[in-house]
């Protein structure tokens, strides 16, 4: 539901269609689609017949020859983080860092660029580090941010998210000592005497620092609402996630959909840890399958375990020996008991739960939690809740196998492949790591898998995991497990009508049907036909197909300042 209801019909023709419907590859492609006036599908099928539909309304409708380009359902973010992008905007980028010295030059560089404040509400942030770019193969430590500033606090966060490093100021100011303990599921490096080293480990040590640094990290959601959408709308996406949403967020969501200030569809999943019953009342209005100006409350999230390229992913057989040692299998973020507990939450009060699950021991937990809740539970619809593990890394063969009876979704992140292939192969092995996000398996159990991307964490391109999945190579040109390979037809179905599913949207989103949202991008190539591997192709490749334009409702939302005047 939105206060703004009419929209500018549309004919689009002149391009490749394709509908995403089950014979999308099979049947002949329709030459033109109209949209109307209530932001919907009106027509799909030929030329003709949809300009004998466009003279038959009341309104005028604008006509734009595609040009050949490919016309797609707008693409559908299966988990990102929507409050987590405003980062690109407000830190220093440290991706691609290729040694210590290189992450205090960019955080030093960064500084003096953005002006930041060495006063009382001053903080210098850096996001994207990888270890395994690093020449010293570790984290920056206390002493190294130190070398940024000592008056004022530095945090410099993991790629993954799931790890990040605080000077001695921040610290200080998180009151975080050698006398302080180690939260569950979590850790704080330690030097030989068991003083903070500054690095903090999964999210309740994490946000032990966070909380206390408070406004010094707050961001401006109105100021920032039109970057962090563009950066999905760039990417064709009409529906995004906040996958992990906290109260103050919740409440800049709020925000945003009271001043209209959302272009596309946002669906948030409050996560455990924070006030989640509080957060429920007091945006109740937006909890449920109804958007509010294009904001929804679809259910919660929980995460239960760490990052595998960062070594704390909860697995059943150990990593391979590292610098944790022997018989070293990651960290359990949650017990099973509190699992049960937020499983049984979710369900008994109608709503999907999202579970973070890198690692087999992760997913086995979620399973079984989830099974007892599911069993427990009097929810006489708890059938249609359809719960999602998400990210799915190293979760096996007879783990796919029991998800059908709980209706659960498995959401791939499978961009690992490219990303972090390489390091899963150190981290696990050959056998292990070439069967990461296995497709393939959930496949063969008719499961409606999706691809995420886990935004922040990378960009929002979905077109790349699509590659991904169907390429299965790494950085280094390692190809993994050929057997978990899928086609790109299957990837683009992931991305669009998995997706829309996944959600429960499906009558609404996910295909190009009269009747639907006219919610569409237009690519510049068919992705069908284009090369999957780079290995001496042409350009561009799969993963480097750009979107045209995207289209909310009919109407065109990127790029917001094109002249359409003349179309």
């Amino acid at each position: 539901m939105s206060l703004h209801t009419s929209h500018t019909p549309r004919l689009l023709y002149g391009g490749v269609i394709l509908t995403m419907t089950p014979d999308f590859e099979q049947c002949s492609r329709p030459e033109a689609l109209l949209t109307d006036a209530d932001g919907r599908i009106a027509f799909v099928g030929s030329l003709d017949e949809a300009r004998a539909h466009a003279r038959s309304m009341t309104t005028s409708v604008q006509e734009r020859d595609l040009q050949g380009a490919t016309l797609l359902p707008g693409l559908i973010d299966p988990h990102s983080h929507f409050s987590g992008i405003s980062q690109y905007f407000t830190a220093a980028d440290l991706t691609g860092s290729t040694s210590i010295d290189d992450i205090v030059m960019r955080l030093r560089y960064f500084t003096l660029r953005r002006g930041v404040s060495t006063s009382d509400d001053g903080v210098i942030l850096g996001v994207g580090y990888d270890t395994h770019l690093i020449a010293e193969r570790r984290h920056p430590n206390r002493h190294d941010l130190d070398r940024v500033s000592t008056d004022v606090p530095v945090l410099a966060v993991h790629v993954s998210s799931h790890m990040l490093v605080a000077n001695s100021k921040a610290l200080d100011i998180a009151g975080i000592t050698r006398d302080t303990p180690d939260p569950a599921g979590a850790r704080f490096g330690r030097e030989a005497d068991g003083t903070p080293d500054g690095l903090c480990q999964e999210p309740n040590a994490i946000f032990a620092v966070y909380r206390a640094l408070g406004s010094r990290l707050d961001v401006d959601p109105l100021a920032l609402a039109d970057d962090i959408q563009d950066e999905y709308l760039s990417h064709g996406i009409t529906t995004a996630q906040d996958g992990a949403t906290t109260a103050g967020w919740a409440d800049n969501l709020d925000t945003l959909a009271q001043r209209e200030r959302l272009r596309l569809d946002v669906v948030s999943y409050p996560m455990y840890g924070e006030p989640v019953a509080d957060i429920l009342a007091q945006h109740r209005y937006y909890v449920g399958p109804r958007y509010v100006n294009h904001l929804r409350i679809g259910g919660l999230k929980l995460i239960l375990d760490g990052s595998p390229q960062g070594r704390t992913a909860w697995v059943s057989e150990a990593y391979i020996p590292g610098p944790e040692g022997t018989d070293f299998h990651g960290n359990q973020a949650v017990g099973d008991d509190a699992a049960y507990d937020f499983a049984r939450t979710a369900i008994d009060s109608g709503l999907q739960l999202m579970a973070h699950c890198n690692g087999d021991a992760a997913s086995e937990q979620f399973l079984d939690v989830y099974e007892h809740a599911y069993a427990d539970s009097p929810n006489a619809h708890k059938d249609g809740l359809r719960p999602v593990m998400v990210h799915c890394q190293l979760t096996r063969r007879d783990q796919f196998a029991r998800m059908p009876a709980l209706h659960m979704v498995p959401s791939f992140f499978v961009s690992h492949c490219w990303y972090w292939g390489d390091a899963h192969l150190r981290n696990f092995g050959p056998a292990r790591g070439r069967r990461i996000s296995a497709v393939r398996d959930a496949a063969d159990f008719a499961l409606p898998f999706t691809f995420h991307t886990d935004s922040p964490i990378i960009r929002p391109n979905l077109l790349e995991a699509v590659w991904c999945a169907a390429s299965r190579r790494t950085s280094n040109g390692v190809l993994l497990d050929e057997s978990q390979r899928i086609g790109v037809a299957d990837g683009l179905r992931a991305i669009t009508v998995n997706a829309a599913f996944q959600y429960g949207e499906e009558h609404d989103k996910g295909t190009l049907e009269a009747g639907k949202l006219a919610d569409l991008c237009v690519l510049e190539r068919n992705p069908l036909t284009v090369p999957i591997s780079d290995d001496g192709a042409p350009e561009p490749s799969l993963r480097d197909i750009h979107v045209v334009r995207t289209y909310k409702e009919g109407d065109q939302v990127w790029p917001r300042n094109e002249d359409e005047s003349s179309v």
